[in-house]
């Protein structure tokens, strides 16, 4: 039987187009599989032409090494292969040790002869190793949905033998494009937003608004665990907690019910900018769709948009919910989302809230408000808690951070 000496090949797609700059997303893809894979029985990880090389242990845990894999934005596929000398001889020796131990009706050989001094072309490699391996099993020949695929990959320095291909999540490794901060309300839209943003490789930054202790502390424990689920992701990130109660006690003082919840999202976008720019985040990543709920039509989007200078990025505009909720389901974080909990925006909500607001109505609506001094309120009660991919997490005022 051969021995036991395998590499884990991991492709990328996106990256390969990035041009002088593929080197920055190459480090920081290689960066990220270091920290996914820490304990796993990895020797070595390396970049190459045009993909990574994991090397593994001859102890490793593969199961585990592929799931986590599977969470490093910027993968597209990745494979264990066995390395061999380039020649006809030793890939067939391989096969002969490792056709064995497969059992299968029908298969497929798929070549692609990346080092052209190689004295077969793919389709005659193809044909002799197809051949091969009939005589050894009298397997029979299946391009289209075979039971096995035989891979194998001519380089100038080694032959890649492997069995099966797996799936990568796509997109760029989290850390190349900049920080952002993500209202994350609980609720179903909020941390598919925060993933799509993950995938185009931002860093995220969490915070949450609740009314505790007016109503029970679900919803900041639904927060809490939203993020550490996330956070396999981007291995830590940071959480904030606004108490938002006494905010929304001044505001029902003052705006007329229909328009409370407009208002209360603009306080919301300007505390949250606030901490966007005292952490280093160039943008605000929210979960709206619009049309989904009342104050997600066009015109109060607009109109509580108006209250902030920096980007709002808004990743499920124009999704619908069901394609939300799958996304949930796949994220892991749905079951998460629908446990009943009181959050702030539910809290004193009018049966009829406003549809269509103009920025002049709830600028004028606001003038009786002291909206710094209430901003400023609102964030001298947050804390700030760092969470870490199964390491917990610690909890200092947020005052401490900014």
């Amino acid at each position: 039987m051969y021995e036991e000496n395998y590499s884990v090949m991991v492709r990328v797609h996106e990256i390969a187009l990035k041009g002088k700059n593929r080197p920055m997303f190459f480090n920081q893809l290689v960066k990220n599989l270091r920290k996914a894979l820490s304990g796993t029985g990895v020797v070595a990880i390396n970049r190459r032409h045009m993909s990574v090389e994991v090397i593994l242990a001859p102890e490793n845990s593969w199961p585990e090494i592929a799931d986590r894999i599977r969470t490093v934005f910027g993968v597209v596929k990745f494979y264990r292969c066995h390395k061999v000398a380039p020649t006809m001889d030793a890939i067939k020796d391989f096969l002969r040790s490792e056709i064995p131990r497969l059992n299968f009706r029908d298969f497929r050989v798929v070549s692609k002869r990346g080092d052209k001094s190689f004295p077969f072309t793919s389709p005659q490699l193809n044909h002799e190793l197809g051949a091969m391996v009939q005589r050894m099993c009298e397997a029979e020949v299946n391009l289209s949905n075979p039971e096995v695929s035989i891979f194998v990959e001519i380089q100038p320095r080694e032959a890649l033998v492997y069995f099966e291909e797996m799936p990568g999540p796509g997109g760029l490794p989290v850390g190349v494009s900049g920080s952002v901060l993500a209202l994350l309300s609980g609720g179903i839209d909020s941390p598919v937003a925060a993933l799509r943003m993950l995938k185009r490789g931002c860093r995220v930054t969490f915070v949450h608004f609740h009314s505790f202790p007016l109503v029970d502390g679900t919803s900041k424990e639904k927060a809490l665990e939203l993020v550490e689920l996330l956070n396999k992701f981007q291995f830590q990130a940071g959480l904030v907690m606004i108490p938002f109660g006494d905010v929304q006690r001044d505001i029902i003082l003052s705006a007329p019910p229909a328009y409370r919840v407009v208002v209360y999202r603009r306080f919301m976008f300007r505390i949250a900018q606030y901490l966007a720019l005292a952490v280093g985040s160039h943008a605000l990543v929210t979960g709206e769709s619009v049309g989904q709920v009342g104050s997600q039509t066009l015109e109060n989007i607009a109109s509580v948009r108006s209250v902030v200078g920096m980007p709002i990025l808004s990743p499920l505009i124009g999704t619908d919910k069901q394609e939300i909720v799958d996304e949930a389901r796949s994220l892991g974080s749905y079951d998460i989302s629908i446990i009943p909990d009181q959050d702030c925006c539910t809290l004193f909500v009018p049966k009829h809230p406003v549809t269509r607001s103009t920025t002049e109505e709830v600028d004028r609506i606001e003038s009786a408000l002291d909206i710094d001094a209430l901003v400023e309120k609102a964030i001298s009660g947050g804390d700030m808690t760092y969470t870490g991919l199964g390491k917990g997490y610690s909890r200092v005022s947020l005052m401490e951070v900014i």
